[in-house]
């Protein structure tokens, strides 16, 4: 099996000794550290799409989410993209997404004008779909909310399609129709994030803890039992939903050699995140 590392910290001796082909840094590495990396490995970069931009909530309540911006927000689209103009390595999107549950009430996200722009130049009425959404929210039917999943999963495929961009990070599957993705875009390669620990956004026990009704019991039926064996089922799922090439990042844990062969059918996957102080997990890795 072929191996990755999403590395904040980088250690070129011990990559080399674990047998890591590749290395995505965040893309803020100094070009000193990319340089060095590049003559042994192959270097990706992290890539925020919608970093910095205004999100409005379905409340009327605007903010600054960091790297969830709003995602029709063509000026911060460009914005963004012209970061890249010097960049020598591949991109792999982060972020390309929504707000999730863990997000709490920015979750009813975006309902500003951009979105409401947006959503008519793909077939949508943005009042019609947040008049949805406040009617599930005062029922708990979470049928209403699936015109509102559509127009995030379109909306996110306009932007892959606007910036030609073709590697991301997804939500695992029973979750990436939260935020907009789907499996069914043609991409080169998704890098579905199975963490089922609930140690942050994206992993599964974090996300379902902000969860509750009929929206955490859809989710929990596609998911099942949560603990380790999803890593399994949700890289089946990815497998069978998507024609791009998949390869799985997994989170760096004490029974990491057992992760990874829950992962086994996949070509390559990736660990995250290798930084000093778990240089000691990693070191495992070399043992075992």
């Amino acid at each position: 099996m072929r191996l990755g590392v999403f590395a904040i910290d980088f250690d070129p001796d011990l990559f080399a000794r674990i047998g890591f082909e590749s290395i995505i840094f965040p893309f803020n590495t100094s070009r000193e550290i990319l340089k060095t990396a590049e003559r042994e490995f192959e270097v990706f970069i992290e890539f925020k799409p919608f970093e910095g931009g205004i999100i409005e909530n379905i409340f009327g309540e605007k903010s600054k989410l960091g790297a969830l911006g709003c995602p029709s927000d063509e000026k911060t689209r460009d914005k963004n993209l012209s970061k890249l103009e010097n960049i020598p390595y591949d991109v792999i999107l982060d972020f390309i997404r929504f707000p999730s549950p863990s997000n709490g009430r920015y979750f009813y996200s975006c309902f500003c004008k951009n979105c409401s722009k947006k959503a008519k130049e793909l077939g949508y009425d943005l009042d019609v779909i947040k008049d949805k959404v406040k009617e599930y929210l005062e029922t708990d039917n979470v049928d209403l909310l699936e015109e509102w999943f559509d127009f995030k999963r379109d909306l996110i495929k306009d932007y892959l399609e606007y910036s030609g961009l073709k590697r991301a990070f997804f939500f695992t599957p029973s979750l990436s129709f939260l935020v907009g993705q789907s499996y069914e875009f043609e991409l080169t390669c998704i890098h579905p994030m199975i963490y089922p620990e609930p140690i942050g956004p994206a992993c599964i026990e974090y996300e379902l803890a902000y969860m509750k009704g009929e929206l955490k019991n859809r989710v929990m039926e596609s998911l099942g039992v949560v603990d380790d064996q999803v890593i399994r089922t949700e890289l089946e799922k990815a497998l069978d939903l998507s024609k791009s090439r998949i390869e799985p990042i997994i989170t760096i844990s004490e029974n990491i050699e057992e992760r990874i062969k829950m992962v086994e059918r996949a070509e390559k996957i990736y660990i995250f995140a290798y930084s000093k102080d778990k240089r000691a997990l990693f070191e495992k890795l070399v043992r075992d």
